[in-house]
């Protein structure tokens, strides 16, 4: 076991730099810079020249690449192309902790209801409740999370002149009960869709095992249901189930992109939509980047975790 994490955090920088190397590609064949984005384009070609030249914009992509990896390597994500050119990795320590919380959030509550509502739905198979619980997951699956979010924002205001929108945002650390009415809703969002794809991989996986001879045989000697359930026919989904979790929460944690950009939550996800919409790529690549890497680390977790929870499984 050991062995096998050595190697896989071998393998993260090699991932991590052809992720950076293809992003970069990606971002620097994009129409425009972050110079013509600060002059505003109109008849300020010296001007925007010279910014070029400044922030070294006017160099081949490789140049700009390998210098801004050669930084990287060392914990310097560099500086922010737009005035007043702050710092990435302060800017990333500033709000890491907002999206950090929001995906934790979600994946909370998230797992909370989908695997109730999938164990639920399993033991009902093919009732009425089986039936309304199915549909409502494949309409959370369905329904857009930012749609989703849009109702939330307009329709109270509509109807009862409220928003959930906080006029001023509020940390954790500052206070934490007004921190949590902020965060929940952007969380509550997210987990829709989320707990509902939780649900239904739950019910899938209930119902492979629910009938099988061991569980038949569990019931002859007179457990009682509750007992049948949880032991014998959830904890055999568990392996699935944190498969699913690992990657819905990576998924939240990109997701968080648009979330933030809604709810007006100070996070990574709001600063690589300003990023992109400013087109710095310094400051992109950053966001990005750490992204991956939480992405990375939660696959690593993930399968330390199936030896925890099934013995038989080694590396």
């Amino acid at each position: 076991m050991r062995a096998y994490v050595i190697r896989r955090l071998i393998g993260l920088p090699v991932m991590l730099f052809l992720m950076s190397l293809l992003l970069f590609l990606l971002l620097f064949i994009r129409p425009g810079n972050a110079a013509l984005a600060v002059v505003g384009g109109f008849n300020e070609s010296a001007r925007e020249k010279d910014f070029e030249h400044q922030l070294g914009l006017d160099r081949p992509w490789y140049v700009q690449y390998f210098d801004w990896a050669g930084h990287a390597i060392t914990g310097d994500l560099g500086k922010s192309l737009k005035p007043p050119r702050k710092s990435v990795a302060g800017q990333i320590r500033e709000r890491i902790g907002n999206t950090v919380e929001i995906g934790l959030l979600t994946i909370s509550i998230s797992s909370l209801v989908g695997i109730a509502v999938g164990i639920i739905s399993a033991v009902k198979r093919n009732s009425w409740l089986d039936y309304l619980l199915r549909v409502s997951t494949i309409a959370g699956i369905s329904i857009p999370n930012f749609w989703t979010a849009t109702l939330l924002l307009t329709l109270p205001a509509i109807w009862w002149s409220w928003t959930p929108l906080a006029p001023e945002f509020v940390s954790f650390t500052e206070n934490p009960i007004k921190n949590l009415g902020i965060m929940i809703w952007p969380a509550l969002v997210l987990s829709i869709s989320s707990s509902a794809y939780v649900a239904r991989i739950v019910r899938s996986s209930m119902l492979e095992t629910l009938y099988s001879d061991h569980v038949r045989t569990a019931r002859a000697k007179g457990l009682q249901e509750r007992v049948v359930v949880i032991q014998h026919v959830f904890r055999n989904s568990l392996i699935t189930l944190i498969t699913v979790i690992g990657l819905q929460l990576g998924t939240i944690l990109g997701g968080s992109v648009i979330a933030e950009q809604i709810f007006a939550i100070p996070g990574l996800g709001l600063l690589t939509y300003d990023a992109v919409l400013t087109l710095d790529y310094i400051l992109v690549l950053g966001t990005v980047m750490v992204f991956a890497l939480m992405f990375l680390l939660i696959n690593i977790g993930v399968d330390i975790l199936y030896t925890v929870v099934d013995p038989r499984i080694r590396y």
